[in-house]
């Protein structure tokens, strides 16, 4: 699990979802910030999943945790100062956890997050 440290508190999502880029993938949405004021500071990471992926809570929070699990793996390979949020599309559900963390990879490569 990804430590509190890396993780985004639901107030900052509005600022987010209005000011930031958006990266599309196949089963993903990523939107990124940068966040000047926070250039020395870790970046920090938030799953959004909606009810349209899964009507089940306990599907949602499974997905939530897994992707958290998947950025952990990968934190080091991040640049520091940016938020960032990712949006489950409906399908994402039915992905293995192999394939979940190859397409965070990817999204986090194609927003240039990655050392």
């Amino acid at each position: 699990m990804l430590p509190r440290e890396y993780r985004i508190s639901r107030a900052h999502f509005a600022d987010i979802f209005k000011k930031g880029r958006f990266f599309s993938g196949q089963n993903l949405t990523l939107v990124v910030l940068k966040k000047p004021e926070s250039a020395k500071k870790s970046s920090r990471f938030a799953f959004s999943v909606s009810k349209k992926v899964s009507n089940k809570a306990v599907v949602r929070n499974k997905l939530r945790r897994r992707g958290y699990e998947a950025v952990g793996e990968l934190i080091s390979q991040v640049k520091s100062g940016f938020l960032a949020v990712f949006v489950l599309k409906k399908g994402a559900e039915k992905l293995k956890f192999e394939e979940y963390k190859k397409e965070i990879k990817g999204l986090l490569i194609k927003s240039g997050l990655t050392k």
